[in-house]
């Protein structure tokens, strides 16, 4: 009976040290452990929230959706000043945008009537066409499924900021900087470009995030606060986007399905460039 309570004592000791070694990962390894644990999951839902600030006026953003950063893709419906609620699809290395009936006459003649039309990301990266930048990608001509794996890239001096709640989680709080020259594609020709250009138009290669970790080991939240300094020419604002990305039901979310090929008018060729 007394070797059978020295074992569990030890069990127990032990135990506890491992949870003890796991709470003292270093920040930095602990966010990129989280932004790991929550791609390897699968397909999560998420919420969307956020602003753009230029010249006194400001653009709400708002939307919900699946995202699946493992497979590099995700289903949106965010809403779009003047066309209302937008369902955006990013999969296979293209965002395909369904119709909203604000917008058929707009583009409807050139899709041919089908329903949705899609581009190349890349692309539309590379392009001037649509915001340069924006947290995770959500807001912006980017994925932020492969957004996301920019969390990847945070440097060695990320700090925990404490312990908050967050939609009634227990989290841990923690701010980083991201180095867009350790970013997944910083040295793809493929994806270069974008991310050469996301660096010029902040003028720097390091972009603050905060991140909030549940007791899974899993993110939970995601925010940044970015500016874009005005053109050194004077002509334009500075630009300041606030984006924050709420994490649920992290691993259950049903897959992420492309509309039809046949219901999809590929507008890439009407980017400039």
């Amino acid at each position: 009976m007394r070797v059978r309570v020295a074992l569990v004592a030890m069990l127990a000791v032990l135990l506890a040290g491992c949870g003890a070694a796991t709470r003292a990962l270093p920040p930095d390894d602990a966010v990129r452990a989280a932004v790991a644990s929550t791609v390897a999951a699968g397909p999560s839902r998420v919420t969307i929230t956020g602003r753009t600030a230029v010249a006194g006026q400001e653009i709400p953003l708002q939307g919900s959706g699946v995202l699946d950063a493992g497979a590099q893709a995700a289903d949106l419906t965010v809403g779009v000043p003047s066309l209302g609620p937008v369902r955006v699809v990013f999969s296979g290395g293209r965002a395909a945008a369904q119709l909203p009936p604000t917008a058929a006459g707009l583009l409807g003649a050139v899709a041919g009537g089908r329903p949705w039309v899609s581009v190349d990301v890349d692309r539309l990266a590379q392009s001037r066409v649509g915001a340069p930048l924006g947290a995770l990608g959500v807001g912006t001509t980017d994925n932020p499924a492969r957004q996301l794996g920019y969390l990847r890239a945070i440097r060695d001096d990320a700090r925990e900021v404490g312990p908050e709640q967050v939609e009634g989680v227990a989290t841990t709080h923690y701010a980083a900087v991201i180095d867009l020259d350790r970013v997944p594609g910083a040295q793809d020709p493929a994806t270069r470009p974008a991310v050469d250009r996301l660096k010029a138009d902040l003028g720097t290669s390091a972009v603050p995030v905060d991140l909030w970790v549940g007791p899974d080991g899993k993110l939970v939240r995601v925010a940044q606060d970015v500016t874009v300094p005005a053109p050194t020419s004077g002509a334009g604002a500075p630009t300041t986007t606030t984006t924050t990305l709420t994490f649920a039901d992290v691993g259950k979310a049903p897959a992420v399905v492309p509309p039809p090929a046949d219901q999809v008018a590929d507008l890439s060729a009407f980017l400039p460039g």
